[in-house]
């Protein structure tokens, strides 16, 4: 369900490319530092942003960066990297947390042995998250029970369990100790309607797949087709920029505005168009 928050790279200038590229690098290396090298594993995409957004909103808006060696890529050279923050703890933590409630979801949903596995690995882990942010760690777990409720009841609409997990998205932001208060509502509507948009597209771009194995899918439940999905989809992404337009981002921070005005926009083109494409043949 992770893994679609993320720029259109094409459109981004060489600077901010190399500033996205540091904060992913910077978060790989806040969940090595306090969870080890096993949970370096579970890195996405949706992490890294959260990271570039509440860097946008701080007193230092770029992360400050430095030239590293990798020690998983030690022939690749030096590469700038993030440096250590309370932004990238933040969604270190966050990441470890969201990846050991979804593999302890797969196993339950699917006995997948690769998610049973995950889950042992990661446990220590999410134990020490817990014990850093124990009110996120009882936000997430209260949130996904409700998605969990929702979706073995087969809930025959999208509005709920999309819902479910926006209210998720929105503890997320809301927990984050370095949000100012002024930003609060904004950010929570934004983060909402973002995690509206991201249950909603990981459920279109998983139909075809939850089709063949007899998985709840919403909008295989509500028989809906492509237009509907699509006004969907958009409305969603229109409901999250317009929080993010309240928030004081300036236009230099060409890395978070191209991700909320091109990158999520984009991938939803390609699954959007991916799905017409399997339909056609």
């Amino acid at each position: 369900m992770f893994g679609y928050i993320r720029p259109l790279e094409c459109e981004l200038r060489v600077r901010e490319q190399a500033e996205y590229r540091a904060l992913y690098c910077g978060l790989c290396k806040a969940i090595h530092a306090s969870y080890g090298q096993r949970a370096r594993l579970v890195l996405n995409y949706d992490c890294a942003f959260l990271a570039a957004f509440l860097h946008a909103l701080g007193e230092t808006p770029h992360a400050v960066c430095e030239a590293r060696r990798c020690a998983l890529k030690p022939f690749r050279g030096k590469n700038p990297v993030a440096m250590p923050s309370a932004m990238l703890d933040y969604a270190a933590d966050t990441n470890v947390l969201l990846a050991y409630h979804q593999l302890a979801d797969d196993w339950a949903d699917e006995r997948r042995l690769r998610a049973a596995l995950g889950k042992l690995l990661l446990r220590g882990s999410a134990k020490k998250a817990t014990k850093r942010q124990p009110a996120l760690a009882a936000a997430i777990a209260a949130r996904l029970q409700t998605l969990n409720r929702l979706e073995r009841e087969s809930a025959a609409c999208t509005d709920e369990p999309s819902g479910a997990f926006g209210e998720l998205m929105r503890e997320i932001i809301l927990h984050a100790p370095m949000l100012a208060e002024g930003d609060r509502a904004p950010a929570g509507w934004m983060f909402y309607n973002l995690g509206r948009w991201v249950y909603l597209i990981d459920a279109w771009d998983d139909r075809e797949k939850d089709g063949k194995r007899g998985a709840y899918n919403p909008f295989l439940r509500a028989n809906m087709d492509a237009e509907a999905a699509s006004f969907l989809l958009y409305v969603s992404l229109t409901e999250a920029e317009k929080g993010y337009d309240l928030l004081p981002i300036g236009e230099d921070m060409g890395l978070v505005n191209n991700i909320m005005h091109l990158g999520c926009r984009h991938v939803t083109r390609q699954i959007l168009d991916k799905g017409e494409k399997h339909e056609s043949v």
